[in-house]
């Protein structure tokens, strides 16, 4: 049984297919059948291909020549070409339909580090990008994920700038040095201090970042002390306390005598919103189980209208791109009563008004609850270089 993992796997009807309707040239990808996987898929990408212009009739190769064309007879035909120039050259609208699901019940990969990562993902996704280069996605400084910087140097005692090499096997020697202890703090620190932060944003709500200086000992065989907290402008006790508690987990080397280390860890909320990842509800009839597999189908048949919903903001801007998820109720009959967007930030507010009207048209499967979530992944991200900050 398929785990519907919103982006991480793959289902019939889920992937792409064409279509183009009148002169608006709007074309929809509807989906193949892919094998489940656990990987996280690259965004979906256009094919250059997908480009092409429209075909047009064959003309007549033995047509006699018109005599007496006028100017406007050729003005009117250059006009068709370039008419028919333009509509090959709009973005074809890419639509990703994800299997509903229950807030406090998201799907994310096994493993913090991975669920982390997605979690980066599915930000970028709800915040969404457009043409304009003054977008917060499109700015240089764009850094999605939650910054943390690593600073380590010792207070007491003395460690060697590098390791020294074994005249013996030309290798480095298997010690402690300040360019290992940076690196290993970095390299071991920053996926746990990261965590630390982010659990505290999607549990109890935003969180100020700030520096946190702790200090620790390190003995002859690389075990590090119970760390010791200097200072913090963070606001959340949790999160300082998971800082000392990663820190005290840190695999250094040993050093060639006991020393004395001051570790800063500063960490702030990345510019794309972390989604949440509310508590399971009290209740049980209001935790019960989802059908998503159903509500999946019943939202297929409404893949064109969500598209012409999505291409009518393509034309408008061929550069939007985003996620679009809402919060739908519906009643024991399967009408939609409310659809609202929740987490996700997509950039046009017609397109959202469009996608949330069609929602609330739409018959849906009973059972499972009365509240969930669907969500629609619309375009591509772009590819763009690593931001230049951490």
């Amino acid at each position: 049984m398929p785990s519907g993992h919103p982006l991480i796997e793959s289902t019939p009807g889920r992937r792409f297919g064409a279509l183009f309707a009148g002169t608006l040239g709007v074309m929809c990808l509807h989906a193949c059948s892919a094998a489940p996987s656990s990987a996280v898929p690259e965004p979906p990408r256009l094919d250059a291909s997908a480009h092409a212009p429209l075909p047009k009739a064959d003309a007549q190769a033995d047509a006699e020549p018109v005599e007496d064309a006028s100017p406007a007879d050729a003005l009117a035909g250059d006009a068709a070409d370039a008419s028919d120039a333009e509509l090959s050259a709009r973005p074809v609208p890419v639509l990703l339909i994800e299997r509903p699901y229950l807030a406090w019940a998201r799907p994310r990969p096994k493993g913090e580090v991975a669920a982390g990562a997605h979690d980066e993902l599915l930000a970028r996704w709800n915040l969404g990008g457009t043409s304009d280069p003054d977008f917060l996605s499109n700015r240089p400084s764009y850094h999605p994920g939650t910054r943390v910087k690593v600073e380590a140097r010792v207070v007491s005692g003395k460690l060697p700038k590098a390791a020294p090499v074994d005249r013996r096997t030309g290798k480095p020697a298997v010690v402690l040095s300040e360019t290992s202890l940076l690196a290993r703090s970095r390299k071991h620190g920053y996926w746990p201090y990261r965590l630390c932060f982010e659990r505290a944003v999607q549990q109890q709500g935003k969180q100020k970042g700030g520096e946190t200086v702790l200090s620790f000992a390190v003995d002859a065989r690389g075990r590090v002390g119970r760390p010791r907290l200097l200072r913090t402008k963070l606001d959340s006790a949790e999160v300082v306390e998971c800082l000392l508690a990663e820190t005290r987990e840190l695999p250094l080397l040993p050093p060639p005598r006991r020393i004395q280390v001051e570790l800063s860890v500063q960490v702030w909320p990345g510019d794309a919103p972390l989604p949440s990842l509310p508590p399971s509800p009290a209740d049980p009839a209001l935790a019960g189980p989802l059908d998503g597999e159903a509500l999946e189908k019943a939202l297929e048949v409404e893949r064109e209208a969500f598209t012409s919903c999505y291409a009518q903001g393509l034309a408008r801007d061929p550069g939007l791109w985003g996620r679009i998820q809402a919060h739908v109720q519906r009643d024991a009959r399967g009408r939609v009563t409310a659809a609202r967007q929740s987490e996700s930030r997509f950039p046009d507010p017609e397109v959202v008004a469009c996608v949330l009207g069609r929602l609330k048209e739409t018959r849906l499967p009973v059972g499972g609850g009365p509240g969930f979530e669907i969500a629609l992944r619309l375009g591509r991200e772009p590819d763009r270089p690593p931001a230049a900050t951490p």
